[in-house]
């Protein structure tokens, strides 16, 4: 059991498709991001933004595929965080390929629920952030919803954050500048929401069955 009163920890999994490495556009979601992240540090919670794009993550539904497999170190991060947070950009009216390879990923962990009854994900807590030009917000929100809660993690009022809209001649700077001054409200009160409910299940873990 982590100890009462330690900082929380909040891990962003980052499911663009847009390698900085290589000088592609920025991210979008990765922005929207930021400005929950700006939010949380003032909730006092330690944030680590984890690009997947970046790592070798192999298809499959286990929690370690073998050499090269950077999933594992992913799934240690997650494990040791206290917040958990899926932030995708919406293609085709879904989440991105890298988000519900996560879900994939995690299956070997939702297994092991239904062999044992336990989660090691229980007393987490889950957020959601999402971007795009076209609809299919809710659509992606009720996925990852339920696929947190069916893994044991807590959702909080108001958890989620997302934009819809057009980014044309957006910069990385504009882009989030419009996002701090229109999301803000927002962002703020997802935060506080992340940061009290990760606190108060430190405290006072979920009973065990």
């Amino acid at each position: 059991m982590k100890r009462p009163g330690a900082k929380p920890r909040a891990v962003f999994l980052l499911a663009t498709l847009k390698h900085k490495r290589s000088g592609q556009e920025f991210s979008h979601t990765e922005t929207l991001a930021e400005v929950v992240i700006e939010c949380l540090k003032a909730e006092d919670v330690q944030c680590e933004m984890i690009r997947l794009v970046d790592y070798d993550i192999p298809a499959g539904t286990k929690s370690n595929m073998g050499k090269g497999d950077d999933w594992p170190r992913i799934l240690e991060k997650i494990l040791a965080s206290d917040i958990i947070v899926f932030a995708t950009p919406i293609w085709w009216g879904i989440q991105s390929s890298l988000m519900q390879r996560v879900i994939e990923r995690l299956d070997e962990l939702h297994n092991e629920i239904l062999e044992t009854g336990k989660s090691r994900l229980t007393n987490k807590v889950g957020g959601i952030v999402i971007t795009g030009e076209e609809d299919g917000e809710q659509h992606i929100t009720g996925n990852i919803a339920n696929f947190l809660l069916n893994m044991g993690v807590t959702l909080p009022p108001h958890c989620s954050l997302s934009y819809q809209g057009s980014y044309a001649r957006a910069t990385k700077n504009s882009l989030g500048k419009k996002f701090s001054e229109e999301n803000a409200d927002g962002a703020e009160k997802m935060a506080r929401n992340l940061a009290f409910f990760a606190r108060l299940l430190t405290e006072n873990n979920i009973p065990a069955s």
